[in-house]
């Protein structure tokens, strides 16, 4: 037996020397691991080598590959960064080798070159079971391997992810999913368990994932080596963080990014556009975003990326306007193809800039894993858009579309097929990146594809051009939960669907309604679709294009969007800094109870709110299981049930079913027309007594990056449900016109006589007794 123990440089022999058979694999120790070769072995897999890195103690790098120099190749997503020396030892008999930490233990078998992962409690985790690296050749791509990794998953083991899928399960266990992109579909080859672990499999080409027989597999079509990241976690934040550990963290978006966002498919003209955000403020409907989609350019073409000087004439006026007078922002949208022989085009062209893939009316789409490409592209969008004053860039159809074409181009990297899924991780990186030297207000770009790794560039993800009825509406539940469980926490659905939906229509206006209820409670809240009459491209889709009594329901969601921004702002800030998930599926918090993990149509909305869509046509009542270990507040009527338990609750058409976590203080502001219309002077502090309870108030400048500095606050608030005791500590931290007086009025919920009372703060700690 031998020991190497890392941190000490330490070996314990049991031999005075030893040596290895032809048939035994060789064993080679390095600074963060081990590297089996199997190369000159007579045994499974005969001519490879299998790394193990220690990452961290909960993050295990494994790569199978058959030369060191394949075995090195970067990730182009993870960074392999240590952030200080991790502790591990290394154990090998005549059978296995075992590399653990203090939370994890990897068992290699060197018969058959099988890993498996337990925790400490020797509890099996993940279970190896046969692998292939096979050689393929062909005209497109060359000469290449396609590599395959069998897994054996605990029988009654739940798993998420893969991103968005549009199916109306949250369980991926018995599918087969193909992974690639395409409008409505977003493939992202990470997955997490119910045992408290996560795994990213490490490969950009088409890929698959079938669990539909007894051993379960991941392939893909082409890959130098197989490369995977194991995360364990006790829950499932734990193994996000660990995602974004390697990836990248996800920046904060700007606060008017979580207001409301008005979109359609199309404003034709300055007229219209300034019409519509015009009458919302006449309305008094909260508004932050206005959406101006494609075609603004005229006749002139896609990539063109000018104003079309007849319908947006002298576009600079027209952004200063909505700025000082509305106060509004603006975005635009931009493709990533560029019609044939415009000038754009012509400057792509002349340095061999673009992919061999046109789109037809599109026009051919430039070469994003180009540096140089990304360089033109980001010059134009900054000169075209960005120093006009435009807020934030929608870049759409970033898969991108004809994927039957795209992969038979070659690219800057090589064969495109081999990167198939990282068109758009790239082309937000080259604007990014670059933008972000001199940006000094956070960047917000809105893209229809994404990545692993895509989180760190600002991305917020939308559904694409997704249907519009109930079943849509269903599958938009579980899709965004996956999605958000791949690691990247902003994402959004076209508000009642895309292609099609008459406002008249009193069917429409049901799904339209249902669909902005649960949009509220999206990480971004946008309405957009190309409605009737499809035709023309401009049919109205504001709120009061849906009839005066569906007008008033609605803007009382815009209204609760707005009341809930300092609960919205503090968990996005907890988004950057910890890695949180905001829109969760219900295991994220409690996973101890079985009974949640495939519900598919409830999730949590922070560690607070739980919201239950209606999905179902004519609906008055639904059904809702109430997750053990807590009581659960009704939002509305402030009625109190056990956990534990499904109920049948009330749902009309005005009310989505909330309800709220038994030991939970939710923090509600003033209903506000723009998100940073006025400082925060008067908030509420909903006190929900179940058990003793916290709330960690986060504010800042709001749409700067001076936070990254630390200038910000938080603001501790904590309840004893013992003492009765409202604790609101001190004020940490401070920036530039921050509030140093203000109101909280609390309400203990389902106290009799709960009377808000208003508690005066400076700042300096109180104890209050209620």
């Amino acid at each position: 037996m031998i020991i190497f123990k890392n941190k000490n440089f330490i070996f314990i022999l049991s031999l005075l020397f030893i040596t290895y058979s032809c048939d035994k694999p060789k064993i080679i120790h390095n600074d963060n691991g081990v590297v089996v070769d199997f190369s000159k072995t007579d045994n499974f897999p005969k001519g490879i080598k299998t790394s193990i890195n220690v990452l961290s103690p909960t993050i295990i790098k494994i790569t199978t590959g058959k030369t060191d120099s394949i075995l090195n190749i970067p990730s182009l997503i993870v960074n392999e960064f240590v952030k200080k020396p991790v502790d591990f030892n290394i154990k090998e008999t005549s059978q296995y080798l075992e590399v653990s930490t203090d939370s994890l233990i990897v068992k290699l078998n060197l018969a058959n070159g099988a890993i498996n992962f337990t925790d400490k409690n020797k509890t099996v985790l993940l279970t190896e079971s046969g692998k292939e690296i096979s050689p393929f050749k062909n005209q497109i791509v060359g000469q290449q391997n396609s590599i395959k990794q069998n897994f054996s998953f605990s029988k009654n083991e739940v798993l998420y992810g893969l991103g968005q899928q549009n199916k109306n399960t949250l369980n991926i266990r018995g599918q087969k999913f193909i992974l690639d992109q395409q409008n409505t579909k977003i493939s992202v080859p990470v997955i997490l368990s119910t045992k408290g672990y996560g795994l990213y499999w490490d490969n950009y080409s088409r890929s698959t994932f079938d669990d539909t027989s007894d051993t379960t597999y991941i392939a893909s079509e082409i890959g130098d080596k197989i490369q995977y990241y194991f995360i364990k976690g006790t829950r499932l934040d734990h193994v996000i963080s660990g995602l974004r550990d390697l990836t990248g963290t996800a920046p904060m978006v700007p606060k008017w990014a979580l207001g409301y966002v008005q979109s359609r498919n199309r404003y034709k003209n300055r007229e219209i556009l300034m019409d519509v955000v015009k009458k919302q403020r006449e309305l008094n409907i909260p508004l932050d975003v206005i959406i101006l989609d494609y075609l603004h350019w005229g006749d002139s073409g896609f990539g063109s990326m000018i104003f079309d000087p007849v319908d947006f004439p002298n576009p600079e006026e027209m952004i200063q306007e909505l700025h000082d007078k509305y106060h509004c922002k603006i975005i635009t949208s931009v493709w990533p193809s560029l019609k044939k022989n415009i000038p754009n085009w012509k400057l792509f062209k002349k340095d061999d800039l673009l992919l061999d893939l046109d789109l037809g009316v599109f026009g051919q789409v430039h070469d994003a894993f180009n540096p140089e490409a990304g360089q033109l592209y980001y010059d134009l969008v900054k000169k075209s858009y960005i120093d006009k004053g435009i807020d934030g860039i929608w870049f759409d159809a970033t898969e991108p579309e004809k994927l039957e074409k795209f992969e038979k181009t070659q690219c800057y990297l090589g064969p495109t097929a081999k990167f198939l899924n990282l068109f758009s991780y790239f082309d937000m990186k080259n604007v990014y990146e670059r933008q972000r030297e001199t940006a000094k207000n956070r960047i917000v770009n809105l893209t229809r594809s994404g990545f692993l790794g895509q989180q760190k560039f600002g991305s917020i993800l939308w559904s694409g051009d997704i249907g519009i009825d109930f079943k849509t509406l269903k599958e938009q539940i579980p899709t965004g939960l996956n999605l958000c469980m791949t690691g990247i926490p902003y994402w959004n659905t076209d508000i009642g669907g895309y292609l099609g939906g008459d406002p008249n229509d009193p069917k429409y206006q049901e799904v339209f309604t249902r669909w902005f209820q649960y949009g509220t409670f999206t990480p971004f809240f946008r309405a957009h679709g190309r409605r009737e009459p499809i035709k023309t491209r401009d049919g109205e889709n504001e709120l009061w294009s849906y009839g005066t009594k569906n007008q008033e329901i609605l803007k009382k969601y815009v209204n609760l969007r707005y009341q809930l921004l300092p609960y919205i702002y503090t968990i996005s800030h907890k988004v950057s800094t910890e890695g949180y998930t905001m829109m969760r599926a219900l295991a994220f918090d409690f996973m101890d109870d079985k009974n949640v993990h495939e519900i598919n149509d409830q999730f949590m909305f922070g560690n607070c709110i739980m919201v239950c869509p209606v999905l179902e046509e004519n609906a008055t009542k639904r059904s809702i299981y109430l997750p053990k270990g807590s009581k659960w507040y009704n939002f509305w009527t402030n009625e109190v049930y056990e956990g534990g338990q499904t109920i049948e609750t009330e749902c009309p058409i005005e009310t989505i079913p909330l309800f709220i976590k038994g030991g939970s203080i939710l923090p509600m502001g003033e209903i506000m027309q723009y998100a940073n219309e006025k400082p925060n002077t008067e908030i509420e502090l909903k006190i929900y007594p179940d058990t003793d309870a916290t709330f960690l108030l986060y504010e800042d400048e709001n749409d700067n990056y001076n936070y990254l500095d630390g200038k910000f606050t938080q603001i501790p608030i904590s309840y004893s449900k013992q003492d009765q005791t409202l604790k609101i500590g001190p004020t940490k931290g401070e920036f530039d016109n921050m509030l140093t007086k203000r109101n909280f009025n609390v309400t203990i919920i389902g106290k009799q006589n709960g009377d808000k009372i208003t508690i005066p703060y400076n700042g300096t700690e109180i104890n209050y007794k209620l």
